[in-house]
């Protein structure tokens, strides 16, 4: 039987002790707010996340406005015990590879990647742009220049560029973690993992910048885990796909891509364009 997980963040917060209430009870999973941290608390079938505690059973009768207190091996509700985990796994995703393959083969993979999305039925968000399809959903003449912009800058390694038409892209569609929100945690994640790899791309004050700005412009929630992206820290499906791409690893590449849009409603393919955009553009590829 898989055990549970919790996210490196939360592991280490829980040291010291930390209390808060739940803030919002959804069909799957919930958020456990404490101070500017925000914890989703669900199943297995949950990806795994620096922010996120993942349990066999979850607890049940959550509801908002309860206290909690975590600690390092016990998560309580007052007057009762809720979840030991003590056991858990701690998930930490991977940052970089050691060794990245060649352009050539890291192309190669990308492509692969977007055969992939191409022959998958596709719902809302950016990535039709990316794949060079019809304009749909979220993808209006509004928002078609922002997304033709970054394109721009990254492309002219115009790093102030990036920030501002990121900061404009924050907070961009509905949903709990809207589809420009996606994008940017795809975008930001990418180009931090190529750089860590020893690729070309902003380095960390850009990127903190553009997470900083556009999660000023969004939820708490989504806006944390752009932050989190910026500096590497995404759910294990993403860093799953990222090192793939980078290891040239073909058939690893579209494995992980279709984990990757299994991933929310649209969030796992708008996370893939933002990807796509930023590793083409550093890989000098338009």
């Amino acid at each position: 039987m898989e055990t549970g997980s919790i996210g490196c963040a939360v592991y280490e917060a829980a040291k010291s002790g930390i209390e808060g209430k739940v803030t919002s009870v959804f069909e799957r999973s919930a958020h456990l707010e404490s101070g500017a941290m925000i914890i989703t608390l669900g199943g297995l079938d949950l990806p795994a996340h620096p922010f996120t505690i993942r349990c066999p059973n979850p607890p049940g009768r959550l509801r908002s406005g309860q206290e909690f207190m975590l600690g390092e091996g016990t998560l309580s509700m007052p007057g009762s015990c809720v979840l030991e985990v003590r056991d858990y796994e701690v998930f930490s995703p991977a940052m970089k590879v050691e060794t990245m393959a060649g352009t050539q083969e890291m192309l190669r993979a990308l492509q692969a990647a977007r055969i992939v999305v191409a022959t998958t039925s596709f719902r809302d968000g950016f990535h039709s742009f990316v794949m060079g399809g019809p304009m749909h959903g979220m993808i209006t003449q509004a928002v078609l220049p922002l997304i033709q912009r970054m394109g721009d800058a990254l492309c002219d390694r115009d790093w102030e560029g990036m920030v501002s038409v990121g900061t404009d892209l924050g907070g961009v569609g509905e949903g709990l973690t809207p589809s420009g929100d996606d994008y940017l945690v795809g975008l930001t994640a990418a180009l931090h993992f190529h750089r860590a790899s020893g690729g070309i791309g902003p380095d960390a004050r850009h990127l903190e910048a553009l997470a900083e700005r556009a999660a000023e412009r969004t939820s708490p929630f989504s806006g944390q885990n752009i932050r989190a992206a910026a500096g590497g820290w995404v759910a294990d499906v993403v860093a799953q796909w990222l090192t793939s791409l980078h290891l040239g690893d073909f058939e690893g590449v579209k494995v992980d891509t279709r984990a990757l849009l299994s991933f929310g409603h649209s969030s796992g393919v708008d996370t893939f364009a933002g990807m796509v955009m930023g590793l083409s553009s550093v890989l000098e590829e338009r």
